[in-house]
Formats: C-alpha cells, structure tokens, sequence
C-alpha cells in the first residue's frame, strides 16, 4: 500500500469524505482459500452483533460476520502473506468486483448501496465453483440462494447462440440460393 492509503486506512477517524464514501478491502480471488484459513483460526477473536462472540463458523467468507480492523488485516499479511487492495470509494464512483474475490466495505459516511450482478463471460468457470460452494451451506444459510443462476444464465446463452449459428446458417442458404436463381436468369 501506498503511504497516503494506508495513514487513511490506519486513521479512519482523519478520514474527509464530505461527499460520503466507504472504505474497500478487495482480496484477490487465489488469495480466498488462505483468508478463509486465518478466519478459521482466528474466529474466536472477532465479535458480531452487540459484541456477541461469534459461536461456530460455516463458511468464513460466506457467513458474511467477520469485518478485518487493520490490525487483523496486518496479522493476516504477517502470517500468510495476503494483503487486499484497499481504497476509499467516493459518492458518484463505482466499484466492480471480480468473481470469486473476498471484500468487505465500511461505510465511513451514511450511504445507499446500488448493487447489480454480472456475469461475464471470462468468469463463468469462478461463478460455477461459487455456485457450488453456495450449495454446500446448510440450508437455512443466508448465502445458500443462488442469486446468480450462472447455469440457467449459461443455458440461455447456449440457446441463443445456437439460434444465432441456425439463422445465420438459414441466412447463408437464402443467399447462395439467390445467387444461383440471378445465374440461372
């Protein structure tokens, strides 16, 4: 990190954000299996709603109960080597979030959130496997809904692109046909 981004992330209480924001920390995607290790070990140390122990832990990342202080995203570079990309997002600035990539987000001001789901091509393998860590949480589990729906997503595109090749296939023998009708004359 940078000196400026990390005196903000160190200091949140100097932070000036008259416009609003919210502080990011974006892990990336490979770096999922070691934070979600450090949460495991690390879980009892963390508290949740009126400073409530946390008492078991399905998914780390998934549960959606562990907020990183800088001191907790220190250990965590300390002992496995993972740090995220932090920054301040400001009224008006959006943020995209790769597939599969841990994040948490801190509003330092009172602030809407607008969220959208998308799939894109380049990630629909990562989407897939999240699908299928979804489907492992128990049932009643917050993040078990498979909001993406990447394989009836995936269905459709394979639909449309099949339609496409069929027209564009039908569209090829209209006009060789044509062709041989104008020779023909």
């Amino acid at each position: 990190m940078d000196n400026g981004v990390e005196s903000a992330v160190n200091h949140l209480e100097d932070l000036e954000c008259p416009d609003g924001g919210a502080l990011w920390d974006i892990f990336r995607r490979q770096d999922a299996p070691k934070l979600k290790e450090y949460l495991r070990k690390h879980f009892k140390e963390f508290r949740h709603i009126y400073c409530v122990p946390l008492k078991q832990v399905f998914d780390p990342i998934h549960d959606q109960t562990f907020y990183l202080t800088v001191e907790h995203k220190n250990r965590l570079k300390a002992e496995y080597g993972v740090e995220p990309w932090t920054f301040v997002q400001k009224q008006g600035d959006a943020v995209f979030i790769p597939a599969g990539c841990p994040h948490q987000v801190r509003n330092l001001k009172s602030c809407i959130k607008v969220a959208l789901d998308f799939v894109s091509p380049e990630n629909v393998n990562e989407c897939i496997r999240l699908t299928e860590e979804f489907r492992v949480l128990p049932e009643n589990h917050r993040s078990r809904e498979d909001k993406l729906e990447v394989k009836k997503m995936t269905i459709f595109a394979m639909k449309q692109a099949v339609d496409d090749l069929l027209n564009l296939k039908a569209g090829s023998r209209r006009k060789v046909e044509e062709r041989l009708k104008k020779k023909k004359s």
